[in-house]
């Protein structure tokens, strides 16, 4: 009798199965407003994903401003961020944590 995992839907076809590929949680990495960075990590690799996550979002459009959000960059294993300048004393970078991970 062979071993393994296998996952079945209410019709019995399988939904996952135990020499599938699945997302892994690679880590999660503060964005600091104004202040371009990046993470490497070989899983990105591997068919990377990420997800920005806002820490909040106050101020938004206050007296006239912008909310200013990273541009993300995947390249290889190296996850990067960008922020366009400001263009008044109004505008607020959007801070928040990048959760990242590999297939």
């Amino acid at each position: 009798m062979t071993a393994g995992l296998q996952i079945f839907d209410a019709n019995g076809n399988i939904v996952l199965d135990a020499t599938y590929r699945v997302m892994r949680l690679g880590g999660i990495w503060p964005v600091v407003g104004g202040t371009n960075d990046a993470v490497t990590d070989s899983r990105l690799a591997q068919g990377g994903w990420f997800t920005f996550q806002p820490s909040g979002t106050r101020g938004d459009g206050y007296l006239s401003g912008g909310v200013i959000v990273p541009r993300f960059t995947l390249s290889g294993s190296t996850l990067s961020w960008t922020w366009s300048a400001k263009n008044s004393t109004y505008d607020i970078y959007q801070q928040g944590y990048v959760v990242y991970g590999g297939s």
